[in-house]
């Protein structure tokens, strides 16, 4: 919709991650709040420095090649292809750990992958090089979703989600301050009162309102259990983009977000009856 009022990748990216700061800023307010009332929490360089690489990754580099990918390929095949990172959770804990992926996992994985290349028509050959291309930027930015929930899920217990999210979420800003202002200037930008708006509802309603609901719900429900119900994401972006942007899926592409979702519906389950 930001494309369509004449909005460059550039600009999305940017202002959303420029907008998002102290929606991040308070929710590190509230958590520490809750969790340190002393309002006390020690501070490892090593452990910030490794925030700020995570989020450098994911949300400056992941989010910048996610939202160029989106200027060439539809959100109905963004969305699978995004949600595969349990996929590189999986294999990068295999290299970590030294240790092969169950038969279970095997299985599902395999399933994900097919289901990806449903979706994304990879088994066609009718595909061009630009669709390549941004299918491409798209698994780049899940591999970089994967590398940013190994590394939130060792600093968390040390750091706390909020403070967490903050320093990666900053970090990713600051990137994105620089990158505009190098290439654009912020000073050039020029957006009518629909596009500000809209960009508004980004930032509240798709960047700092969930990281407040999925905080909640992890407190709640656990992570193993949250991130599970999170899979609804890819046949929810179907449905969306169809209704919004009238995008239509084929029947072998809802085949492939079914695998897609049921492939990681198994690689979470066996992560929660393990835990």
């Amino acid at each position: 919709m930001l494309y369509s009022l004449g909005l460059t990748f550039h600009d999305v990216a940017a202002i959303r991650s420029v907008m998002a700061v102290p929606g991040f800023a308070l929710l590190a307010w509230l958590h520490g709040r809750n969790s340190q009332p002393n309002g006390r929490i020690t501070l490892d360089r090593s452990d910030v420095l490794l925030a700020i690489f995570a989020g450098v990754l994911c949300y400056y580099l992941g989010a910048l090649a996610n939202f160029y990918a989106l200027t060439i390929i539809d959100a109905s095949i963004e969305r699978p292809l995004l949600f595969a990172y349990p996929i590189f959770v999986v294999l990068i804990n295999s290299v970590i750990t030294r240790k092969s992926p169950s038969l279970r996992i095997t299985l599902a994985l395999l399933m994900t992958s097919t289901g990806v290349a449903l979706v994304t028509g990879a088994f066609s050959s009718t595909l061009s090089s630009t669709e390549w291309a941004g299918m491409a930027w798209v698994i780049f930015c899940s591999l970089s979703i994967a590398i940013y929930f190994l590394i939130s899920g060792e600093l968390t217990p040390r750091l706390g989600s909020g403070l967490f999210t903050l320093i990666a979420m900053t970090a990713a800003a600051i990137g994105f301050s620089g990158h505009y202002q190098w290439m654009f200037g912020w000073q050039n930008i020029d957006l009518s009162q629909t596009a500000w708006l809209t960009l508004v509802g980004l930032v509240v309603v798709s960047t700092v309102l969930p990281l407040f609901l999925v905080a909640e719900g992890v407190r709640r429900i656990g992570a193993a259990r949250a991130s599970l119900i999170s899979t609804v994401g890819p046949p929810a972006t179907a449905f969306m983009a169809y209704f919004v942007t009238g995008e239509v899926l084929g029947p072998t592409q809802w085949l492939g977000v079914l695998l897609v979702l049921v492939g990681v519906f198994f690689i979470e389950s066996s992560a929660v009856r393990s835990t």
